[in-house]
């Protein structure tokens, strides 16, 4: 039951991650690209990428402590 629902908070915030980002991390952890190969298939600088994973794991971390402790997440707005 425990690992189901950590699944699903997992799932939830990972919807929540901006599709650029969703890509670097993709790249790097599951495709093992490095931010070098990462930043030259997406057309960006390595430091973006390294910025915006570092910044992001911390936000993924962060709000699944925050669910895991029953904290609910704001719904994401859509921007118009």
């Amino acid at each position: 039951m425990r690992s189901a629902q950590a699944r699903k908070r997992l799932a939830l915030c990972w919807k929540r991650v901006p599709l650029r980002e969703r890509l670097m991390l993709t790249l790097v952890f599951f495709e093992g690209l490095t931010f070098t190969e990462t930043a030259r298939a997406l057309g960006c600088s390595v430091r973006e990428v390294e910025t915006s994973i570092e910044a992001r794991l911390a936000k993924l971390s962060g709000a699944l402590v925050s669910s895991a402790r029953g904290v609910e997440l704001e719904p994401r707005r859509k921007v118009a």
